[in-house]
């Protein structure tokens, strides 16, 4: 009897229960793209010339078309486009120069929506924050608003997103040396959307009025972070 109830258990297991954990699994391989991987290529050279004093941005393809030096005037690009949380924590150890940086600015997870939960997404940002060096500033910038009206047959983002915010904002809160920006309100309409002004038209990249507004946020919080400086030393 015993081992008829142990059979009938495992199968409501396999058929209920493994499958949302197996949708949701940290499989960093699937993460990795043909264009990470040139990408990685150029970073490894670039890496070593980075001058000490440097912010440095990670991120997905919004921080790739991020004009950086308008943020700050001694900065490097690290976005990748179609990059995700765990594809930050594979490279987060070629980045040598995190150890000289005056900052280090994360701005990642909207590619993450479609392949783990919020909880695995806040567990990958608690290991990339223990990755950067304990005396670097950090700068986590919230998941930006999407334009849900551009693909109305999925299920809503922006809620889900605002919930992976707020655990965002309390993980840094949890960290000295963290500053978290939410652009949120900068960017949305009076729909909770983000603002067709402010997009490219697909309802995800920022055209550069959604920059310019994502740009002065940025900037304004660096200032608040202790030791980084304005302009080039």
């Amino acid at each position: 009897m015993k081992k008829v109830f142990l059979a009938r258990f495992l199968l409501i297991l396999l058929v209920t229960v493994l499958p949302g954990v197996l949708s949701f699994a940290q499989d960093a391989e699937s993460d990795i793209t043909e264009h990470y991987k040139r990408m990685m290529v150029y970073h490894t050279y670039m890496d070593g010339s980075v001058p000490e004093g440097a912010v440095l941005f990670i991120g997905d393809s919004i921080t790739q078309g991020l004009c950086v030096v308008a943020v700050h005037g001694l900065a490097v690009n690290y976005g990748i486009g179609s990059d995700t949380t765990l594809g930050v924590l594979e490279r987060l150890p070629v980045y040598k120069s995190m150890e000289r940086a005056a900052a280090v600015v994360i701005a990642i997870g909207v590619n993450d929506l479609r392949r783990r939960d919020n909880n695995a997404i806040l567990e990958n940002y608690k290991k990339i924050m223990a990755a950067v060096p304990p005396d670097v500033p950090l700068l986590f910038s919230a998941v930006l608003p999407l334009d849900d009206r551009n693909k109305p047959e999925e299920e809503p983002r922006n809620e889900r997103i605002r919930e992976l915010n707020r655990g965002l904002e309390a993980l840094c809160a949890g960290e000295g040396r963290c500053i978290f920006l939410d652009s949120t309100p900068s960017l949305v309409d009076d729909t909770g959307n983000l603002d067709p002004a402010y997009h490219t038209g697909d309802g995800v990249h920022l055209n550069t009025a959604g920059y310019t507004l994502w740009i002065k946020d940025l900037r304004d919080k660096l200032d608040i972070l202790p030791a980084v400086p304005r302009e080039t030393p």
